[in-house]
Formats: structure tokens, sequence, C-alpha cells
């Protein structure tokens, strides 16, 4: 209920936290006057993301989507910082093939089975409390909080923060999941949510070829955008629950410029 994935949308958010706090799905619907199954876990990697789609995609419910807005971001290419046991957010799932598939490659045989025959064992708090959410349509950001500049600083001079990196596998798995929707002619837009311009400029020689990276697949393919709200929202820092997060009066203006971008740019869908 609260990802929509059984729901015929024409519509699919995919993406870990970032995407996550930065759309209101219920609201984002309204605003685009279409269906939207919002499928964002948090701390999920690229390669979670791939098997997101994947099985999106072999749902009988997904002949009707349309477009995809994938969450990107200078990270994306780093094996470090996202949990390497992520693949434990899909044992509820593990009854489909290709998830099935991925835990069964990502966990011992013990563990395996432990889930596969227990199904009360599949179930976490937090995605039970997910679901509840889901009954009750909210999808708001809870996050009140405003960004501590001063220890971002702080932690930046530490070397305390993730690094941008390209990993090849990362970029290759990546990759292959745009084939996927590509293949199949959905629309894919690239969703660069804002990050604090202090943690942008920590290195600029890598963040500006990460950004290159991500316009040349939006020159690549007539099915590819891309759409960065950082040059614009990055330095507002109030928007900002930590320097990768927004608050709550973040979501409101970037789900609204969401919204704003989506109907200029697909009135005609």
């Amino acid at each position: 209920m609260y990802f929509g994935l059984r729901q015929h949308s024409e519509v699919l958010l995919v993406g870990h936290s970032h995407l996550m706090l930065a759309v209101d799905k219920e609201s984002f619907e309204k605003g685009i006057h279409k269906k939207v199954s919002k499928y964002c876990r948090e701390g999920v990697n690229v390669v979670d993301r791939y098997h997101m789609v994947r099985q999106y995609i072999e749902l009988p419910s997904s002949d009707s989507l349309k477009i995809v807005l994938y969450g990107v971001d200078q990270f994306m290419f780093n094996g470090t910082g996202l949990s390497h046991n992520s693949y434990k957010l899909f044992y509820p799932f593990i009854d489909e093939p290709n998830i099935d598939k991925y835990i069964k490659e990502s966990t011992s045989t013990y563990d395996y089975w432990l889930h596969k025959i227990m199904c009360s064992t599949r179930y976490s708090d937090a995605l039970i409390n997910s679901s509840i959410r889901g009954w009750m349509k909210n999808w708001g950001n809870f996050k009140a909080g405003t960004l501590d500049v001063d220890k971002l600083k702080l932690q930046i001079m530490q070397g305390e923060e993730r690094r941008i990196c390209f990993e090849q596998n990362l970029i290759d798995t990546f990759e292959k999941t745009l084939k996927i929707l590509t293949d199949k002619n959905i629309i894919v837009v690239l969703v660069n949510t804002p990050i604090a311009q202090i943690l942008n400029e920590y290195e600029p020689v890598s963040y500006c070829k990460i950004i290159d990276y991500f316009h040349s697949l939006d020159e690549s393919s007539e099915l590819i955008y891309y759409w960065d709200f950082n040059p614009e929202f990055s330095g507002q820092y109030e928007l900002f629950y930590d320097a990768i997060h927004l608050n709550q009066a973040g979501q409101k203006v970037i789900n609204k410029c969401l919204i704003d971008k989506f109907n200029e740019t697909f009135h005609v869908l």
C-alpha cells in the first residue's frame, strides 16, 4: 500500500531517502493528475534499485507505466556509506522471482530459508510503520530540524563525509537499469534533489565530472532527462534537515517544483 507496487500507475519514483523525503506522494499525484507509485527505500544502493526496477517491471500492474523518476546524486557510484545488508529490505517480496534470486545470492543459506519458510520474519517495525502510513495516505516529511552548518563544515574539515567515486560496476548497473526502462520506451527522469552547497563544493573536480555524466545521459537519448535542483536550492540551508536530506519546508518547496517541471515537460502525455 505504501509503495503502490500493485496499482496501475503512469509514474514510478525510484530512489533512496533523498527522493523519499523530497516528494509527498499524494500531493505530487494530485498535482500532475496521474497515478503515482513511490518505491523509495532508505539506504538502497544502485544494485538494490536495479532489482527494484526489475521487480516493478515484472508486475502485471506495470503495463501502464510511462515515466520513471529516478533519484541520483554525486555519491551514488561510491559503494561505501550505504548498508551492505540492504537486501534485507526486500524480505517481504522474497516470493517474487527476481527478488528471491537477489536475496539468495546475498545471504547465507540458513538466513535465506529462515525468511522463505517463516513469513513473520520478513517484516520489520519500519516496514509495518510504512504500511500503516500508506493506509493513512501519509507520505509527508517528518524531519522538522534544520542543518547545523558549522557542524557540517567541521565534518568536512575532518574528512568524515562521503567521497565522490566512480566504481565501474555501479556505473554499469545503473546504465543497465536505464536500458531496461528505455528498451520498453519508458521515459526516465534523473532527479538530483538538493544537497547542501558546502558538500557540493567539497570535491569540485569530481563533482563537475559526475554532473557532466548526468547531462551526457540526457543528451544521449530522447527518453532520458536530467533535472538538477542544486543550482537553485543547495544554498538555502533552511530547507535542509542535514547535509543530504530535506526537512518539511524543503519537501514542500521541491515537491512543488517537481510538479511544475513535470507538468511543463510532459503536458502532452
